[in-house]
């Protein structure tokens, strides 16, 4: 049979490795497979669940392992003594070890991502970060990339994108992916603006308290970075560096400025950022930012170079879900992927994530999928692939 078989027709399944963090990904599965009406156990010696699958008053029909291998392992004689039919191996649970000693065991072991399983027939939307995620440095869509995208739209699922760039600087991405359907959208800015494509208007958009601005950027004169100031079709540049400049070469409306202040701007600022390739200085100056000032921001940073100020809890995440609101679709029939400390959000609100290789390790940690290619190798095409959605 196949995995999706297996899972329908199976009623008990018992899950080796539960956390008690609702974000986890055993959480994930636990709650999918009650939604299913299953039958689901919790296993974990230290938290609120069973402490080992023979304290289950009833049979199992399906152990699923989503453990480090070298615990995993401790549990196989267990399954085996217990009759248990499927041994189903999460990814990152799986070892040569185990599943040679599985088959020693004699059991039917199943390699695969149960939400994946679920998921495939159920994805009516994609959202996906640009930068280091579907974008190269080229800031070209691959042929591979963009093949598996148009795959996608042709099976009527929506490619959304959701970068923390200004609107009119994706154009051409827009324009490459063809994505100009009435009910095409793009979440910009962090989530500080989602646009409709085709009529190129903002419906909705939360910018920074003026003051808080004004002070971020008067901070930030102090500091060894470079500012950036966005308002909704302008940014501003203050003490714009040679690395910065070249990284910016293909960036339009691009301004450089050497302002005591903000107060002469009458547009809502929508973000701002810090720039410096030296991550560590950048957290250090966040550190130096006084507690009545960061609890008006939401704070985030993004390709290895930069440190973002929005409105406090506007997200990507918090896009997402007013986009799945205007689209009609629920949060857990879409997949978001991302690579990033402002991606986060957005991968926490719905069911299944995704990362490419080159990720930062607090989001490895979070999606249900890392892909082993990075943002230069067609990754968009492997995790599409991977959750069998094209």
């Amino acid at each position: 049979m196949k995995p999706l078989e297996i899972l329908n027709k199976s009623q008990s399944f018992a899950i080796i490795g539960m956390s008690d963090n609702r974000e986890r990904y055993s959480n994930k599965i636990y709650y999918k497979l009650k939604e299913k009406n299953k039958t689901v156990y919790g296993i974990n010696p230290k938290g609120q669940y069973y402490h080992n699958l023979e304290e289950i008053q009833g049979s199992i029909d399906v152990a699923v392992l989503i453990v480090n291998p070298s615990i995993g392992i401790k549990y196989l004689n267990e399954i085996s003594n217990l009759n248990i039919k499927y041994l189903w191996i999460q990814p990152g649970a799986e070892s040569e070890d185990i599943i040679t000693q599985a088959h020693q065991l004699d059991l039917n072991v199943i390699q695969s991502c149960i939400l994946r399983e679920y998921k495939a027939t159920e994805i009516k939307a994609v959202v996906s970060d640009l930068d280091e995620t579907l974008l190269g440095h080229s800031k070209i869509v691959s042929p591979k990339n963009l093949a598996a995208i148009q795959k996608l739209k042709g099976k009527g699922i929506k490619f959304i994108p959701a970068t923390g760039r200004p609107f009119y600087s994706i154009q051409n991405t827009l324009k490459e992916l063809n994505l100009f359907d009435n009910d095409d959208y793009s979440i910009t800015f962090n989530g500080g603006m989602i646009h409709h494509n085709a009529s190129q208007k903002n419906i909705r958009t939360h910018s920074l308290d003026h003051n808080t601005a004004n002070w971020l950027y008067q901070f930030g004169k102090d500091k060894d970075v470079c500012i950036h100031i966005y308002l909704e079709n302008e940014t501003y540049t203050y003490n714009l560096n040679e690395d910065e400049k070249h990284h910016l070469k293909n960036f339009p409306s691009i301004k450089e400025v050497n302002w005591e202040n903000l107060d002469h701007i009458e547009e809502p600022i929508i973000k701002l950022l810090y720039q410096n390739t030296n991550i560590p200085y950048l957290k250090s100056i966040e550190k130096e930012i006084p507690n009545h000032i960061k609890e008006q921001l939401e704070i985030s940073y993004s390709s290895n170079r930069y440190l973002e100020f929005n409105p406090k809890n506007v997200n990507k995440g918090m896009a997402v879900k007013e986009l799945a609101q205007i689209l009609n679709i629920p949060t857990d029939q879409i997949l978001t992927i991302g690579d990033n400390s402002n991606d986060l959000s957005m991968l926490k609100v719905t069911e299944v994530s995704a990362a490419p290789k080159n990720a930062i390790k607090e989001v490895k940690e979070h999606v249900t999928y890392t892909s082993s290619k990075n943002f230069e190798e067609d990754s968009i095409h492997d995790i599409l692939t991977y959750f069998k959605i094209i």
